[in-house]
């Protein structure tokens, strides 16, 4: 009877504590309820927005025509007002066809620079800082230039950033710098790979490889050569120096 007794006991306890409790339950599996499905809206709803944006893109991208300038326009209206995804790959393509096509270097610098504020990825995040440090290049910005190509994260550019420093370099006449750069730029840099056991390195493409080649021994001549002349310079110096202090003692001396 005991045992029947507090079985009874322990069940009016917790019809008590659901008397006293019910609302709290109910609005907690409310609640929970409206989250999961709210949850699955959401998701449904981000879905049909992407491939939305999908297809506008595609559209808006077989449109793009050179000789007819609202055809870009409503590329970078799209990539503004968009908030997918694609609204970065719209600003790239954007960027590209003002570089390529209209030789307008401002506005894709400016197009550039706001896909940076649009996504996290370090890798379109690199992407877009290689192809801005190209476009200051262009400008003779060569300070920014350097600057810029210093925010690149990804290894797997390192040859392209150096190859470009290199060429910033030459410009600048700091020759050793250049060849300091280049020669990275041929040297393999490990990436590591997705399995940690697998170990992977960025190579210049074979095209890029004999391009920096060449400019790796244009840079090395020029180097000898500006450190012949510094030389030369610095020798010349020195013997004016010894001559005048010769003179000079000459002169006590007759004094």
């Amino acid at each position: 009877m005991s045992h029947q007794l507090s079985g009874e006991e322990q069940f009016s306890e917790i019809k008590e504590f659901l008397a006293k409790k019910w609302k709290i339950i109910v609005a907690v599996i409310v609640i929970g309820l409206l989250a999961f499905y709210g949850w699955r809206y959401w998701q449904s709803h981000k879905l049909a927005k992407t491939i939305e944006s999908s297809d506008r893109y595609e559209q808006l991208i077989a449109n793009l025509d050179k000789n007819n300038p609202d055809s870009i326009n409503e590329l970078v209206s799209f990539a503004e007002s968009d908030d997918t995804i694609y609204s970065v790959f719209a600003n790239l393509k954007a960027a590209k066809f003002y570089v390529e096509e209209i030789k307008d270097y401002p506005k894709a610098e400016k197009l550039l620079t706001d896909t940076l504020s649009k996504t996290d990825s370090d890798i379109i995040k690199s992407i877009s800082y290689v192809r801005i440090a190209k476009i200051q290049y262009q400008l003779e910005r060569y300070q920014d230039t350097l600057a810029t190509l210093s925010k690149v994260t990804e290894k797997s550019w390192t040859p392209v950033v150096n190859d470009i420093r290199g060429d910033v370099y030459m410009k600048m006449n700091n020759y050793t710098q250049a060849v300091a750069a280049y020669t990275v730029a041929l040297t393999p840099t490990p990436i590591d790979g997705s399995d940690e056991n697998i170990v992977k390195a960025s190579l210049p493409t074979e095209q890029l490889d004999e391009n920096i080649k060449m400019k790796l021994n244009q840079a090395q001549y020029l180097k000898d050569k500006q450190q012949a002349e510094q030389e030369a310079e610095a020798a010349k110096e020195k013997a004016k120096q010894e001559a005048e202090a010769k003179k000079n003692a000459a002169q006590e001396n007759k004094n």
